[in-house]
Parts: structure tokens; sequence; C-alpha cells
């Protein structure tokens, strides 16, 4: 079989059972999640056509973060079927190496993981955003928004009978100090109250101190100073500290510039930086996935071993898993910088598929 005739068939069957796994996984994930955002839609009084909108916002991201088991179990199908149908005997007595027949697949991986931190996950993650923003709202709520630009951090708070818009140059989050703060009060319906602007602001309990602050209210043709003001607020130190944006929300085109302005304004970037690093190594750990694959498929088939290799895969697979989740909280929490531990279990999972493989190609 000539090479391109070769990989060309390879991949076609890859193809084949990467997509309709996938497409098997998407109905199961809106199916459950559709029971659950019905439940949901019951308890707000809502209807069918909401819980079906929701569902269909959030799948993509949903089956998108199953993209690793999709590729580890349609390679392992498509290996077993060339093995069963002795076809990767055949290929190996007439010369060709091992990695030439993993190699379309492995390839085929890597373009997938590209496509996907590219040009899915930008779609997948704003429809994502979309929907949790459709059931925030209909539970009637206005939770705090905190937004990251330029000009540092801006918040805006629904409180009782006013809406709180402030916006600081920067946010200490262990003191929970503000820096170069402005404070617009507006009524429910907009309308302007007052504007208090201070060089710095301590947010303690349920109140923002600030510091030598100057008001002004409509009406007011000067600015009235104080040395100390109270705004009392249902905001609280957490709400600067986690409530922005998640990293999931975000894809690998906003993340940079975000985490820069994050640093800038004194916002914690951990969680950001690692989603940037996890979504950069999808593709070595989508090929990881075929490697593994290809570590308990090419063997030769022994009467009653298949069901073990499947289980020894699934273990191996859900151990990688196990293992990403472990290094993420440790670079979470800065044990390991963020680098390390995004990229650590997919290098570690191609070293040592690598290591088997090499192994099965001497044999």
């Amino acid at each position: 079989m000539p090479p391109v005739t070769l990989f060309k068939y390879i991949v076609s069957r890859t193809c084949l059972a990467v997509a309709a796994l996938f497409a098997a996984l998407a109905a199961l994930v809106m199916l459950v999640d559709l029971l659950e955002n019905l439940r949901f839609a019951s308890k707000v009084s809502a209807d069918f056509a909401f819980a079906a909108q929701v569902t269909a916002l959030r799948t993509p991201a949903m089956t998108q973060s199953l993209a690793p088991f999709v590729f580890l179990f349609g390679s392992m199908w498509m290996f077993n079927q060339l093995n069963k149908r002795s076809e990767l005997a055949v290929m190996r007595s007439a010369g060709l190496s091992i990695w030439r027949l993993i190699g379309p697949a492995a390839f085929l991986a890597a373009i997938g993981g590209l496509a996907l931190i590219l040009f899915i996950d930008p779609i997948s993650s704003h429809m994502m955003s979309l929907g949790e923003k459709m059931k925030l709202n209909s539970r009637g709520q206005s939770s705090s928004l905190v937004r990251v630009f330029g000009d540092g951090i801006w918040l805006r708070q629904r409180d009782k009978g006013e809406v709180l818009l402030i916006n600081a140059a920067s946010f200490n989050a262990d003191r929970g100090a503000l820096k170069e703060v402005t404070i617009w009060r507006l009524g429910l319906d907009g309308q302007f109250g007052e504007r208090i602007d201070a060089p710095d602001a301590i947010l303690a309990g349920r109140t923002i101190e600030l510091h030598d602050a100057r008001m002004k209210r409509p009406g007011d043709k000067l600015s009235t100073r104080t040395p100390t003001y109270s705004v009392p607020t249902e905001l609280s130190l957490a709400d600067f500290r986690e409530n922005v944006p998640p990293p999931e929300s975000m894809s690998i085109w906003d993340l940079p510039r975000f985490i820069l302005l994050a640093e800038a304004a004194g916002l914690s970037t951990a969680r950001y930086n690692i989603r940037f690093h996890d979504l950069c190594s999808t593709p070595l750990k989508l090929t990881a996935m075929v490697l593994i694959a290809a570590v308990f498929s090419m063997g030769p088939i022994r009467s009653g071993n298949s069901f073990g290799l499947i289980l020894a895969a699934v273990g191996v697979g859900f151990g990688l898993y196990a293992i990403s989740e472990i290094s993420t909280a440790f670079g979470e929490s800065g044990v390991i910088p963020e680098a390390p531990a995004a990229w650590a279990p997919a290098i570690i999972a191609v070293v040592g598929a690598v290591a088997v493989l090499m192994r099965h190609e001497e044999s």
C-alpha cells in the first residue's frame, strides 16, 4: 500500500471513529444536561424552550472537555478493528514501522487539538457564558459583575434600591485595598445620584471606606471633601477576589490580554495562566491519547485479553485525568509554576507511551 494511500486510510478510519464517538457523547451530555435544566426551569417557572436553549448553549463546551477520552476510545476502536482483521499484522510483515501506522492518527489528533483551541473553543466558551447568564437572569439575580480593562477594575453591584459602579486602578487582595477609586451611585432607572472620588479605599466587611474623599451630588457646583466616607454595600472581599469572569469563559485569544490587565490591577492570575497553558497543551494531550490507545491495541490479540486491555486503557485514561486535576490544584495554590502544572500530564503521558511503543517496535 503506497504511503499516501495508507495515510489516508488510517486518517479516514480514525476520523470516522472519533466523529461517531463525539456525536454519541454529545447526545448523552445533551440529554443529561437537558434533564438538569428542566428541573432548574421548573424552579424558576420557565418553560421547555428555556431549558432546551440553555442546554444547546452549554453542550458544546461540556462535550469539548471530553475530547481526550474521545480520542483515546476512538483510536482504540480503530486500532482494534485493524488488528482483528489482521491488517496491522500484514502491514508490519510488509516492513512498515509501527510509527508509520500510528503517525496518521497522531497527526490527526494534533491537528484536531489545534482546531479545537483556535476555532471551536472560542465559540463554545462564548456559548457557555451566554447559557450561564440566562440561568442567572432567570433567578432574578443581579450579581456583582467584575471586569478588567485598561483603566483598572470595574465592578457593577445592584444593591437595595440603587446601582453602584466602582472603578479602581488597582486592588490589593491581601489588604482589601483599592487605589484611585471612583464610585457612581445610580438609581435603578439609571438616574445619577452621587459621585465619590478617593485616592484609596479599604473594603471592610460590608462597607467601602474611602479616605480623603470628594463627593458630588446633582446640583452641586463644588465637590464636598471629607477625610473618611463610608459607603454601605453588599460587596465583600470575595467579590473582588473571585467574582471575575471564570477562565472557562475565555478563549485562547482573550486570555493573554486579560492576564496582563489582571496582573496590573492586582488580581490573581493563576487560574487564567493554567487555563491558557492547558489550552496550548491540548494538541499534545490528544496525541498522547492516541499513543496510549496504540499501546493497548497494537499487540497481538489473544483469547480473553481484549477486555482486560480495554479496562487497563480506561484506567490509564482516568489516571491521567486525576494527575491533571492534582497538577492543576498545585498550580492554582502556587506550589508549582502554572506552566509546568498544565504541561506535565501531557508530557508524562507522551514519554511513557513512546517508551512502551519502542518495545513494540523492537519486538
